[in-house]
């Protein structure tokens, strides 16, 4: 009996614990979700944050070919349970000039930016840090995004061109196709400058094409 009641306690020990350990991976599994989702949800409140900062540097005079702007800092809370935050988020934006990718065979990436003195196009790039925090300040997830805005002199001044998680492919440029040329029945992303007359409603094409290549150097999961 005394051995029968032995086995019958160590039985349940071992089915607590089993229970025990997939109830806590279970848990671990739910609050690295949980941390990935507000780490990414930095990740577009920093991108917005920045095409922001390009706008409003625009609209106060700013060259939007060389455009010169201030690391800035996002965060918030990202998860609530009840009246504590659960997950906080927090990004750190650095700007940066896209460097000019290697020409393609036979040009196959070249793009056009629209050099017309009232619309001046440029690029501008950012390096996306987003961390997810938890309520004591450790760090349950990170990434890390880069960014390309196509900018203008004139509305809508900035606009996010393409976007690539650099996380697992080191600091790997975003890709970007605005200013491609119509292709077969893709209508193209140029920019058009055309004049009208306000008196007869006649038009003449004003387009400043200026080639260059896409920043594309090496990454290898961008999205536009």
């Amino acid at each position: 009996m005394l051995i029968r009641t032995l086995f019958a306690l160590a039985f349940f020990t071992v089915v607590a614990e089993t229970l025990l350990h997939g109830v806590h991976a279970l848990a671990q599994s739910a609050v690295r979700r949980q941390s990935l989702l507000a780490a990414r949800a930095e990740i577009g409140a920093a991108t917005e944050a920045a095409r922001a900062a390009a706008v409003q540097a625009i609209v106060r005079g700013g060259d939007p070919r060389g455009l010169n702007l201030a690391p800035l800092r996002t965060g918030g809370c990202r998860l609530l349970s009840g009246a504590t935050c659960a997950i906080e988020g927090r990004a750190t934006v650095t700007f940066t000039m896209p460097a000019p990718a290697t020409p393609c065979p036979e040009a196959a990436c070249t793009v056009y930016e629209q050099g017309n003195d009232h619309v001046d196009e440029g690029r501008l790039g950012a390096s996306i840090v987003a961390q997810a925090l938890g309520p004591e300040g450790a760090v349950l997830a990170s990434r890390t995004q880069n960014v390309v805005f196509r900018t203008t002199r004139v509305s809508p001044y900035a606009a996010l061109a393409g976007q690539s998680d650099a996380t697992d492919i080191g600091s790997a440029s975003p890709g970007d196709d605005a200013g491609a040329v119509p292709t077969g029945t893709a209508p193209g992303t140029l920019v058009d400058v055309i004049y009208r007359n306000a008196v007869t409603g006649a038009e003449i094409p004003a387009n400043v094409w200026q080639a260059a290549a896409e920043s594309r150097d090496g990454a290898a999961a961008w999205r536009p």
